[in-house]
Parts: structure tokens; C-alpha cells; sequence
């Protein structure tokens, strides 16, 4: 047996409660090494002196690529455990104990022990999370209902390319007008990114946090919104920006303004004061210069006398160190030919990170990402600060009747503040939904005293390079979800956004390279899956788009320009999860990976509805077979819910014919 292979730990992911008396445990060992795993327990102080009264079997629930892992779930009713692993490779039988591995019988001392299950350490999620479909909109373009609060030089709502500064005049009543198209489409909760005060178009610089945006209405459109939400049934979920304000949100602007004397110097981190100017020059501005600057044949005076006043920019009010680093990147494209094959993006980023660029146009102050000066970055470990957001969060919950919040930028912002966060929702109403956004493992946050769950980005790069981008086989799919259900307690895993899509992310329907088939599969997947599906308002339709701000197209309301054929899909799928119990909150085992023809096949249990759900990822058609014992049927015949076929049961086999690119959910019949 592999000793180093083996690990336990009696906390973290590995051991926690599930209920008052009972404890979950996780146990890892060498892929296919182990034949038969128990856990030997009894309470802390009820141990005999010859072993322990209790042996439950461990179960064998998924692997990755080196490892199995084993779980189990026991029972105490003290609430105080102490247990060690009994282990046989089918060569020898070793003990796993708090000491590690060996060969005696463990004494009392050398147990594992979780010395008591107290009530506030129980991990409790929002009960309707799991069972919800939700839709993620982005209000300025979803639908207009009020062209009167629309900003000037709003574009014409058919213009599918979109810009970082484009307005299309989306708002709240553009939302509240169609809710009966998001309530036909199956969706149990909305999520809207922010709507408060904000100079851009999404909004993540906030300039007033207890205020909606004038261009997407007010207080009592929104309490309108959120109030016709919750006579269909559907949450609303707000967006938080607690990582960064806007650079004109009243603290910076009073810092901004007196320097040393205001009351907020201890908001915001700077290097120095008094703060920085920000540049006139702002980002589409320089775009158009740089196009100017391509041909290499431009001398600054020309630049000065003529190219800025092409461009309506007044030399006169450029800051001074705006006119250095004009001369510096006039002089850097006529002597680097490099630049002029640069596309805008590669040109922006080169800024960003240049030293010498960023020096003159960097701000002295910290921001959210790399120098976004309009987001200057809170400091939440200041108590003034702190408890101003936090005062945010309970009136929205306790003005509105909102349902919960996403975290913006979470990862960035302390754990102290998160914890104190959650207090605060949960007291205003325990069924609020609390989801960080976190690209990487959140392991962290997900220990029950921050985040109920996340935006599941570990889950969304695997669908995607599975299904969507097909760059990863079976197997590797399967070590990559594994990834979460080793790391995430279970409550985490049932209250993390199963997402194919985000504002901030390329449409699925580009990253499948227009291809529906593949499209289909993600989100059959996301379907059928552990957690909660997320919805990026227009994929149910079949709008397309690259990189920010291209994948914020406004929402095709034509129906002869929506592919009926995809919505159809969707509806198909959300109805099969509403009907279906155990696809919403079931069990779930793994029970086929063929990497060579492209099958990936799992059980979902709840209960009485069991049920198989099986993927053809590959070109070709397949014909795949399972005996009875590895499924929880007991009958002769069975259905397809997707196509609707049936097939009989013989000998104790199942044999299934599966198309190419296709999903098959088998029910007993």
C-alpha cells in the first residue's frame, strides 16, 4: 500500500457536519489500489477497550488522475467522534490513524478524533438554492421600457457590436415588461449586475450604493420589479461592488478634493496625497490616436497642432503629464515598428504594463485590476468603511425584499469583511443567498462562515473545454470535476453557479465555434448536473459574441431572429429538472468515462426517481452497454426523456444506441 498516498484529516473538507449528530468524512488513497474501506468509530468517551462499536463502510465516489476518493457520513449521538480507517489492498490490511499507517491494532490515543459538532459550525445554505434555474441579466441590455430615461447617443437597439462605451438604453420596466418571457423560459431566481448610480454602461463603478441609476429607474421601480418577481415565484439577486468604489463616490471625491484635511483618508489605499488627476485621455480617446500613430510618419507638433483637435481634444486642458507621455509614445511608434502591428487591445495592455508608461499615467492610488482609475479600491479593514457596506447589504434586503447577493471582485477583499457580511444578510433574512465571485478554487470562502456558494468557473472551463472548445478528453473532464467535489464541503457544491457563460466571458455559442451540437451538450450538462444552473440572458436564444465588451450584445426580441430550435432546448431541459427531483438534488455517481469515444455517463438518485444520464461527446454514433448492477434500476424497461424511445431491459443489460453529439436521460419506465 502507497503510505504517502494515503491522507485524512479530521477538519476543512474532509471532516465536517452535515446535521447535529452527524459527521461527514473523506478519505484519499492510490488510484485502484484500495479493495475494501471502513471506518471504525464510537463516541470520544464511549471507547471500549478492545475496539470501537461501530464499522460503516467507505464508498468510493470519484478519482483524478493519481488518486481515489472515499466518503462516508457517521453517526454520534454525542457528538463528539473519535474513529481511525481500516484499509485492505487485498494484500495487506493496515490501519490509517491519526499517526498514519499501521499494522497493530490502534489504541484509544491514536485515533482520529472531531471532538464535538456544535450548532453555529453546521455549514446551513438557502434550501431553494439547489432546486433553482437562474438568469443573469445585464439591465442596459436586456430591453428598454422606458426610452425616456434612456442617456443620450444611445445606439439603435439592432446594432450587434457593441463597444466598452456603448449605451443601448436597457432598464428596470425593460425587465418588468418581460418577466413573463423569463417565467415561460423556467427560471426560479434573477440575477442582476449592478444597477446603482454609475457613470458606464455596467455599472461596477458605483457612485451612490442606496440609490438606483436614473437611467434604469428608481426605488419604486425597482421595488415594482423585485415585488412581480415574487408573485411568480422567482428571486431577485443584487450585485455587491465592495472591492472598489467609483472615483466619484462621495469618499473619494472628498479625498480627492481636500487631500490631507478630508475625513476619508483611510477609505482608500495611495501611495501619496493629494491624489492624482485622472487623464482626459481616456481609452476610446488614445484608440483613435494610436490609429493615427500606426503609419510611424507622425512628429509630435503634427500630433499636437492636428491630430488633437481631429479628435475634439483640447491640448490646453491635458494634464502635464499627459503632454510627457504623448511625446514619449509619439516618439516610441516612429522608432519601434513593433507597435505599428499592434492591434488596440495589445496596444492598451502594452500601457498598462510598461514602467515607464505607467509611472506617467498610472494613478498613485490602488485600483480594481491594473490601473483603472475610475475604480479606486476600498479599504474594508477600516470599520468606517466596513460598516457603511455593510449597512448597504441590510437595507437592500430589508427596503426591497431583495433575496441575496453576488460579491464582485470576493476574492480580492478581506475574509474578516465577509464574515462580518454574512452575519449581517443572514440576520436580515436566513434564506439569503450569498455567492462570491472566485475564478480559482474558493476552498477558503466556502467553510460556511463567508459564501454559501460561487460563481463555478472550475466547473465552466471544464464544460467548455469538453464540450464547447473539445479540447480535453473524457478523462481529464472527469479529474477536473473532481477538483470540486474533493475541495467543496457539500452545501458549497449544491449552492455553486453552474455557469456556461458570464458578462465578463466569451458567449459559449462563439467558444463553440457557432456549432449548436456542442452548445447543446454544455448545456445539457448544466442541466443535469450537481448545483444550480446559471442562465446568461440571449445564450437561450442563440446570441454570439467574443471577449468583453462584444459578449454584452443587446437581447434579440425578434422572434424570427431568435433560434427557436435552442430556446426550445432550454425549456426541454429546465422542464426535465423541474420534473426530476434527483436532477436537481440528488446523488450523483460517475458510472462511465471512455476518453476514446467520447462517453460520459452518471447516476442521479433522489428518493424513488433514478435516473441515468449519458453524453456522446464524440462524431461518431455509439452503442454503449451497462449491467444492471452498476445502475439503481430494478425493471425491464426504460425511457429515454429526451427522445422518448424506450428500451428493454434483457439478461440484466442495458444496451443503448447513442447518436453523435447527443444526450440520452434514461428513467425507469
Amino acid at each position: 500500500m502507497q503510505s504517502e498516498s494515503v491522507y485524512h484529516q479530521p477538519y476543512g473538507s474532509y471532516a465536517y457536519p452535515i446535521n447535529q449528530d452527524t459527521l461527514f468524512l473523506q478519505l484519499r488513497a492510490k488510484k485502484d489500489e484500495i479493495e475494501k474501506a471502513y471506518v471504525m468509530h464510537d463516541g470520544k468517551f464511549n471507547w471500549s477497550e478492545d475496539s470501537p462499536r461501530n464499522r460503516v463502510k467507505l464508498e468510493k465516489y470519484c478519482s483524478d488522475k493519481f488518486f481515489d476518493y472515499y466518503r462516508v457520513v457517521i453517526t454520534s449521538e454525542t457528538k463528539r467522534f473519535r474513529y481511525y480507517f481500516f484499509l485492505d489492498d487485498g494484500c495487506e490490511i493496515l490501519y490509517y490513524t491519526e499517526y498514519g499507517l499501521q499494522e497493530d491494532l490502534p489504541s484509544k490515543k491514536e485515533g482520529f478524533e472531531y471532538q464535538n459538532i456544535c450548532e453555529k459550525d453546521i455549514f446551513k445554505v438557502p434550501a431553494w438554492v439547489e432546486n433553482a434555474v437562474i438568469y443573469q441579466i445585464f439591465p442596459e441590455r436586456f430591453a428598454n421600457g422606458n426610452p425616456d430615461l434612456s442617456p443620450e447617443e444611445t445606439k439603435d437597439w439592432s446594432d450587434r457590436e457593441p463597444e466598452s462605451d456603448s449605451f443601448y438604453g436597457g432598464d428596470l420596466e425593460g425587465i418588468i415588461n418581460n418577466l413573463d418571457y423569463i417565467d415561460d423560459l423556467g427560471v426560479d431566481a434573477i440575477y442582476l449586475t449592478p444597477v446603482f448610480p454609475s457613470s458606464s454602461n455596467h455599472k461596477y463603478n458605483v457612485r451612490d450604493y442606496k440609490a438606483i441609476d436614473p437611467e434604469f429607474g428608481d426605488l419604486e421601480t425597482v421595488k415594482e420589479l423585485v415585488n412581480k418577481a415574487h408573485q411568480r415565484g422567482m428571486k431577485v439577486i443584487f450585485d455587491a461592488v465592495f472591492n472598489h468604489s467609483s472615483d466619484e463616490f462621495f469618499a473619494f471625491k472628498d479625498l480627492r478634493e481636500k487631500g490631507t484635511e478630508s475625513d476619508y483618508t483611510d477609505w482608500y489605499y495611495y501611495d501619496q496625497l493629494p491624489i492624482k488627476e485622472k487623464p482626459t485621455l481616456d481609452f476610446s480617446k488614445l484608440m483613435k490616436l494610436f490609429s493615427e500613430l500606426r503609419d510611424g510618419g507622425i512628429d509630435f507638433r503634427t500630433l499636437q497642432e492636428e491630430v488633437l483637435a481631429k479628435y475634439n481634444i483640447d491640448y490646453e486642458e491635458l494634464n502635464d503629464y499627459e503632454e510627457e507621455f504623448l511625446k514619449l509614445i509619439t516618439e516610441r511608434f516612429k522608432s519601434d515598428s513593433r507597435l505599428q502591428k499592434m492591434s488596440d487591445k495589445q496596444l492598451w495592455l502594452l500601457m498598462r504594463n510598461d514602467a515607464e508608461i505607467k509611472e506617467l499615467m498610472g494613478p498613485n492610488y490602488t485600483t480594481f485590476a491594473n490601473g483603472a482609475w475610475f475604480m479606486p479600491k476600498l479599504k474594508t479593514a477600516n470599520a468606517e468603511v466596513r460598516n457603511y457596506l455593510l449597512d448597504v447589504a441590510r437595507f437592500w434586503i430589508e427596503e426591497v425584499g431583495i433575496d441575496g447577493w453576488r460579491l464582485d471582485v470576493a476574492d480580492e477583499v478581506d475574509q474578516f469583511f465577509w464574515r462580518e457580511f454574512r452575519k449581517v444578510v443572514k440576520q436580515a433574512d436566513p434564506e439569503a443567498y450569498i455567492v462570491g465571485e472566485t475564478w480559482k478554487d474558493a476552498t477558503r470562502w466556502l467553510k460556511g462562515d463567508q459564501f454559501d456558494g460561487v460563481m463555478n468557473y472550475i466547473f465552466s472551463e471544464a464544460v467548455l473545454d469538453f464540450f464547447c472548445r473539445r479540447e480535453i478528453d473524457a478523462k481529464s473532464f472527469n479529474h477536473r470535476l473532481t477538483r470540486v467535489k474533493v475541495n467543496y464541503k457539500s452545501p458549497a457544491q449544491r449552492a455553486s453557479l453552474n455557469l456556461i457563460g458570464s458578462h465578463d466571458t466569451p458567449r459559449a455559442l462563439t467558444i463553440a465555434e457557432n456549432d449548436k451540437r456542442r452548445l447543446s451538450l454544455a448545456v445539457a450538462f448544466q442541466m443535469t448536473y450537481l448545483g444550480p444552473p446559471m442562465i446568461y440572458y440571449g445564450d437561450e436564444v442563440g446570441i454570439a459574441g467574443g471577449d468583453d465588451p462584444d459578449c454584452r450584445r443587446p437581447m434579440i426580441w425578434d422572434e424570427d431572429k431568435q433560434d427557436q430550435d435552442l430556446l426550445d432546448w432550454f425549456k426541454k431541459l429546465i422542464r426535465l429538472r423541474q420534473e426530476n427531483s434527483a436532477l436537481r438534488t440528488g446523488k450523483v455517481e460517475v458510472v462511465r468515462v471512455n476518453s476514446v469515444r467520447g462517453i460520459y455517463a452518471f447516476t442521479r438518485v433522489e428518493a424513488d426517481n433514478r435516473l441515468l444520464v449519458l453524453f456522446n461527446n464524440d462524431s461518431e454514433n455509439n452503442q454503449v452497454e451497462f449491467s444492471l448492477d452498476e445502475l439503481p434500476f430494478n425493471v425491464d424497461k426504460v425511457i429515454d426523456l429526451i427522445s422518448e424511445c424506450e428500451y428493454q431491459v434483457a439478461d440484466g443489460q442495458l444496451k443503448l444506441g447513442l447518436n453523435s453529439y447527443s444526450i440520452q436521460i434514461i428513467k425507469e419506465k
